[in-house]
């Protein structure tokens, strides 16, 4: 259980945070639900915040996170807040692939937040691992490529940050690898698609590039291509 926090932990935590922006950061209330959005062409971020008898205020941890892609988005690249990909592209295979994207961006907000808010990214952090370890140890399989992804970023981000190493093996052992190899306190987009490209080579199929368009770097997902005899 996360050790409870009072509201001026809260409040430094999120000043700390907050005092990082160059871009003003804006609020909307009496949304339909919580989301942060950065808008790079106006330079500017808007936090959006459900009705409160809606029930679907998010956890502080949860807004911290938020915060974490949004600063990253400003500060290194807008496809740190969320992933785009090329219009053009197969929607159910965007999907597919949504939470190898989402995983490799949580790698280097994970960080980052561990350097502006450890005492609630760590206690985070570990309840993540013992929750892995846990489904690990009573022999659960690995159903799904978001498990497997989601496994072995808790994996990975325990061995960094708590320098505890965990045996794995197949593609849980391959994606932990990745994540380890990648170097989550220098954020670029080169490091992101770098880390990207590692992860999909654990399933094969598939890997990305990041291509203009429309004035913009989004993901292009690609077949890979056999070699021929």
């Amino acid at each position: 259980m996360h050790k409870l926090y009072s509201a001026d932990d809260r409040k430094q935590a999120m000043e700390t945070l907050l005092s990082r922006f160059r871009w003003p950061v804006e609020e909307e209330f009496m949304r339909d639900s919580f989301e942060i959005l950065t808008d790079p062409a106006h330079k500017t971020h808007v936090i959006y915040w459900p009705r409160e008898s809606s029930g679907q205020e998010p956890p502080f941890n949860r807004y911290l996170h938020e915060l974490g892609h949004a600063l990253l988005a400003e500060s290194v690249h807008p496809q740190f807040g969320k992933p785009s990909f090329v219009r053009s592209r197969d929607s159910n295979l965007c999907v597919t692939y949504q939470p190898l994207f989402d995983a490799s961006l949580d790698w280097f907000v994970e960080q980052l937040l561990m350097e502006a808010a450890p005492g609630f990214q760590g206690p985070d952090i570990d309840a993540r691992f013992k929750q892995t370890a846990h489904m690990l140890r009573q022999g659960q399989a690995l159903p799904s490529v978001e498990f497997v992804l989601d496994s072995g970023l808790a994996l990975a981000a325990f061995q960094r940050y708590r320098g505890m190493e965990t045996e794995t093996h197949g593609k849980l052992r391959e994606v932990q690898a990745a994540f380890l190899k990648t170097a989550p306190d220098k954020p670029s987009l080169f490091s992101l698609q770098s880390l990207v490209r590692m992860l999909l080579k654990v399933f094969g199929l598939h890997t990305a590039t990041l291509v203009r368009e429309r004035d913009f770097e989004r993901w292009r997902i690609d077949v890979v291509k056999k070699a021929t005899p």
